[in-house]
């Protein structure tokens, strides 16, 4: 469907490290002629106030809120964690306690998704990712070493177990939806590094397992280019995750590195994701602290052009 830049969100993972205050942070995203947001899990318990006030005055809408929200200093259930997928049954529950919070979250202000980062297998970046990802930067994906280091991933990312908890995880929060008739969907988001679940295979086991439940699937765009780079996953998406994206993630990444703003790199990355672009419901702009607010401008402005029409 055609869409406009008041149709996309910017999340506050670009400002979070910029405010000093709820208000603030809505303000400067207004400044750039963004409506909507996602919020993402860096906001403080104490900006919240300041928050809802501008939601509730009509200033700004949040379309989808990141778990765990607001933000949680427990790194047990960090974004990088294992959390939905923990074999503790206490750290499990505790888990999908913090993640009924930001559900809670999402109905108060307004939002109709939370996104998560469902589980990982627990291995440290540095010991795949990092290393693997710096080769690809460097262009040394057909040396020996790349090709030993990715196999010996490969075997070590045993992710079974830890899926098998997590759709536990959802199954436990899509009854919590239903149960309280809640007008929220729950986007499990691809994820950015090797070691994390879900990549695009692991998608089809959520898809088939949840299709007509509030839960579904959240694809990033940066997250998948460099699990693509890797050899992790490939496109198309199956009609059956295709029909059950509640929401995206937008960026441009090459080289192991993601968040850029749309449509600024060489080329044109995001051209496979065209078909999943336009029929998403949901569409967030997630891009990274580093950038200036004139590369977000020019990124939005040929990403619109370039993908808003029919």
């Amino acid at each position: 469907m055609p869409f406009t830049k008041q149709d996309l969100a910017l999340s506050t993972m670009w400002n979070y490290r910029k405010a000093s205050g709820g208000e603030e942070l809505m303000d400067q995203l207004l400044a750039l002629g963004f409506t909507k947001t996602e919020l993402n899990y860096r906001v403080k318990p104490e900006w919240l106030p300041g928050i809802e006030r501008y939601i509730k005055a009509g200033h700004i809408r949040a379309v989808s809120v990141h778990n765990v929200f607001p933000e949680t200093k427990d790194e047990r259930f960090g974004t990088d964690s294992v959390l939905l997928g923990y074999a503790d049954e206490s750290l499990r529950s505790q888990a999908v306690e913090l993640s009924k919070r930001s559900i809670d979250w999402a109905c108060r202000l307004g939002a109709g998704a939370v996104v998560f980062h469902p589980t990982e297998v627990p291995l440290p970046p540095e010991q795949y990712d990092v290393p693997l990802k710096k080769m690809i930067a460097a262009h040394e994906t057909d040396g020996e070493a790349y090709q030993a280091l990715r196999a010996e991933m490969i075997e070590k990312r045993k992710a079974a177990p830890y899926l098998s908890q997590t759709l536990k995880s959802i199954e436990e929060l899509c009854d919590y939806v239903t149960n309280n008739h809640l007008p929220v969907r729950l986007g499990m988001e691809n994820r950015a590094m090797c070691h994390q679940a879900p990549i695009f295979s692991e998608f089809e086991i959520i898809a088939e397992r949840f299709e007509g439940s509030p839960a579904g699937i959240w694809l990033d765009t940066g997250h998948a280019i460099m699990m693509m780079e890797m050899g992790l996953q490939s496109l198309p998406l199956s009609e059956r995750v295709r029909r059950n994206i509640v929401g995206m993630h937008i960026h441009d990444a090459v080289d192991g590195l993601d968040h850029y703003a749309p449509c600024t790199l060489p080329g044109d990355v995001l051209a496979p994701f065209r078909e999943y672009i336009q029929a998403s419901p949901i569409k967030v702009l997630e891009l990274s602290g580093r950038l200036a607010a004139q590369e977000i401008l020019t990124g939005t402005d040929r990403f619109v052009a370039r993908y808003g029409g029919a």
